[in-house]
This record gives C-alpha cells, structure tokens and sequence, in this order.
C-alpha cells in the first residue's frame, strides 16, 4: 500500500461484521492483544519510518473487564510500537451498530493518553455531534464513517461549525439525488 502511493496506513481493529469477526479479523483481535500487537508491530516496521501508521478500535469485545483491560493493553502497546493516531469507537464489537456509544469512554482513554493523538468515532451523523463529541470529549479529532453516506456535505459544515461560521445552506435530499450520477447501467 505504501507502495502504491498511499499516505497513511490504518489498521482497523473496529469492524463488527459477522464475516470478518468470524475470520478472526477485525473487532476479533481486540480479544487477541498479542497478536494485534504483532500485526502493528510488522506494519510499523514495514512502514512506520516513512508513513503514519494508525489503529482504528472499539472499545472493545463487550462490555466486560477482561475487554477493557485488552483495549488498554492494546492502546497502550500501539503508542509505544509507533503509531501516530489511535481512532475510537464508543461501542462495543458486540453492539455492532446498535445503541448509544460511551463518549465518557473517549474521555477516559484521551487522559490515559495524554499528549497522544486520539480519534472520536461512533454516532456521527451531523457536523453538530461532531463539534459536541471534540467538545465533550477531548478527542484531537473526530472520523466520519457511516454519517457521510448520502451526506457528503457533512464535512464542509463540520469546518464551518469548528471555524465559528455560519452552516452552509442545507442542501435538500431531492437536489442531492439529482446531482449523484446514476449507478449502473442506464437504460
């Protein structure tokens, strides 16, 4: 990847999909410190001294302690390896895409990481829940996944909410339809 021109590698220890979890991808390796940590390990080495390297993460397998205890072990381990950003999901792998994130869990884990860089992610779906969570929170920053989709506009009223301006006109969900090129085969 690196190789190909890209300017940032990030593994992503986050996702709670079924098929992934079920290949001991994803989320799975939140519950396998040791070996997630190997995978930044080899990355950072093929990487790390000419592109950043990130981890994305949920807060872990469950709600449990043992969980906890892995993500901190995870976090922490990720940071001394080298990786230049940590981003996190205020929900479980379990929860999936369903039920509030813990927000007060980004806060915890931005004073556990002092001056480190740590991302918001999770629930994000209006520049306002983006401003709040940096504001709530203390994250450095936030990441925008599923809140982009079929709003792509979100991130020029995210600079304009941060900058202390105006949010741009809104843009009604017709017109954007009508500026989106058609998928597929025309007929």
């Amino acid at each position: 990847m690196a190789q190909a021109g890209y300017d940032a590698i990030d593994i992503n220890f986050g996702c709670p999909v079924r098929k992934v979890l079920g290949r001991c991808r994803g989320g799975f390796l939140l519950s396998q410190p040791d070996t997630a940590l190997e995978i930044i390990r080899r990355v950072y080495d093929a990487v790390g001294r000419t592109h950043p390297v990130t981890v994305k993460m949920r807060r872990g397998m469950d709600d449990g302690p043992k969980a906890e205890g892995n993500f901190f072990r995870l976090l922490d381990g990720a940071f001394e390896i080298g990786a230049s950003a940590v981003t996190v999901h205020g929900r479980t792998v379990e929860q999936r895409y369903v039920g509030p994130g813990q927000w007060s869990f980004l806060g915890k884990v931005e004073r556990h990481v002092g001056d480190r860089v740590v991302f918001g992610r999770g629930e994000l779906f209006s520049a306002e829940a983006c401003v709040r969570m940096i504001q709530e929170t203390g994250v450095d920053g936030v990441t925008i996944a599923r809140g982009c989709i079929g709003s792509p506009w979100i991130f020029q009223e995210c600079r304009a909410l941060w900058g202390g301006d105006d949010l741009p006109p809104a843009v009604h969900p017709a017109t954007a339809r009508g500026r989106r090129k058609p998928l597929g085969r025309q007929r």
